[in-house]
């Protein structure tokens, strides 16, 4: 059962996900389940003969002849150069990749803000001058390594929820069973799909403050789902690490309250001028 990610989809399902959360705050319980250097030796130094004198004259000569043929090459050398400095701009591109690895990520796309042990904080690029909505993410694997479901969680501020998480399972998955959650060796709790979608089926959950303390003091927890006509007795269960979630869900919360701080500035800027437009309008003629 593998999983394909759509980022669109899972941001719009973020956005409406809020209002939504605290209605899904319960859940029924489900069963348990050298270089080598060589030295060359010194020639004697025996007195040359008069026929080794005239042949070294030679030798000498005929080096002299070699020397001088040599420096008109030697001259030439230098017209070759330009064509080795005009090939070295071919090795630039090799730093594109890393460029656009740097480079800002396109507006409605996700990237990583921090990583928490198995959490990470992604968010999505709002555009120049909006805060960017962020989320914990992980990605759920069963035990050969395949990709099946993911999770995401977000603080909440109104309602009894204090967390609110997102589930998505592979389309293939029974919606009748639902899915289970399990916190250590807690009693498995079960909850329902809310949708399907391209992207998969969609279970959304609420935690209040003891389910979330839950979450925070937990060492791992389990997500138990079943394939479409696959044995009720064997469903698939896929580990949900607790290891970072602490440290990950304190930052997020506030990334969160920055956000929100500022729209309410914002909201607060725009209704002061309608206020002073609206008692200029009221105000007696002279």
């Amino acid at each position: 059962m593998a999983y394909k990610n759509s980022s669109a989809l899972l941001a719009a399902i973020v956005v409406m996900a809020g209002p939504a959360f605290a209605q899904d705050n319960t859940a029924t319980p489900l069963p348990e389940g050298t270089e080598a250097t060589t030295e060359q030796a010194a020639d004697s130094a025996a007195p040359a003969t008069g026929d080794a004198a005239a042949t070294t004259e030679g030798e000498a000569a005929a080096t002299t002849d070699e020397a001088a043929a040599a420096e008109p090459a030697a001259e030439t050398a230098p017209a070759d150069a330009p064509a080795a400095t005009a090939d070295a701009p071919a090795a630039a591109p090799a730093d594109a990749p890393a460029d656009a690895a740097n480079a800002e990520p396109q507006i409605g796309a996700y990237y990583v803000k921090s990583t928490h042990s198995d959490w990470t904080i992604r968010c999505v690029n709002a555009g120049e001058g909006e805060p960017d909505p962020c989320e914990l993410y992980q990605l759920l694997k069963d035990g050969q390594g395949n990709s099946v479901a993911e999770v995401t969680m977000i603080p909440l501020a109104q309602g009894e929820a204090a967390a609110g998480a997102t589930i998505v399972a592979p389309l293939e998955t029974d919606l009748v069973r639902g899915l289970g959650l399990k916190i250590d060796s807690a009693q498995t709790r079960g909850y329902p799909f809310n949708f399907c979608a391209p992207v998969g089926c969609i279970s959304r959950m609420g935690f209040d403050t003891a389910g979330l303390n839950g979450l925070k003091r937990g060492n791992a927890a389990v997500v138990s789902l079943l394939p479409f006509g696959a044995d009720p007795e064997n469903p698939v269960e896929l580990p949900m690490s607790l290891s970072g979630f602490t440290a990950a869900f304190s930052e997020l919360e506030g990334i969160v309250d920055e956000a929100r701080a500022e729209l309410a500035a914002r909201e607060s800027a725009t209704e002061a001028p309608a206020e002073g437009a609206a008692t200029e309008e009221t105000a007696p003629a002279n």
